[in-house]
């Protein structure tokens, strides 16, 4: 009988969420260029960031569920140095004015987030090959506006690494929102 109460709990609890979201999802991305760095290595990469808005607020507030997956190898054969990250953040986040859905009009924004995530990056050069494997709670934060008539936005993301004998992550890029804004 306690199972058949939990499952009903359950049930209830899924399809009273359901009903409250159901018409405000939306998706929205965003992509550009990062710098992911620790104290024992740092590395450039790619960035894309798609997201689901899952919960409006209010005309320009929403709540959201994505990711800013980060990707880079660089070679220099002059130099023979390389480099690699990879960079994967799961983020809840709070979006605000400019970019928090693909409705709004406001030529300023920004967003505001926590989750889990998981970074490792490494460099090789003249002087020797550094790394760095990170996991553990990541905080993120950005700003997006329009600039020159583009949509573009600047994150800042620091990862507590929970691993034994590698160090905490920063990361900062610059993205362009997609979308008609």
């Amino acid at each position: 009988m306690k199972t058949i109460s939990k499952l009903l709990l359950i049930s209830m609890t899924i399809f009273t969420a359901i009903q409250v979201t159901y018409g405000q999802i939306s998706f929205s991305h965003s992509g550009g260029a990062s710098f992911y760095g620790s104290s024992l290595a740092s590395a450039p990469g790619l960035m894309y960031s798609p997201r689901i808005n899952f919960l409006e607020l209010r005309d320009e507030l929403t709540i959201s569920a994505g990711t800013h997956l980060g990707l880079g190898v660089v070679y220099s054969r002059d130099e023979g140095a390389s480099s690699f990250a990879f960079d994967l953040p799961l983020v809840a986040e709070i979006n605000f004015g400019h970019g928090a859905n693909p409705d709004t009009r406001s030529s300023f924004g920004g967003f505001g987030g926590f989750g889990f995530g998981i970074s490792k990056i490494g460099s090789a050069g003249a002087f020797g090959a550094d790394y760095n494997d990170a996991a553990g709670i990541v905080l993120n934060g950005g700003i997006r506006a329009i600039i020159n008539k583009n949509p573009l936005g600047l994150r800042l993301s620091y990862l507590i690494n929970t691993k034994e004998g590698f160090e905490n992550v920063i990361s900062l890029g610059i993205f362009f929102t997609f979308g008609d804004f």
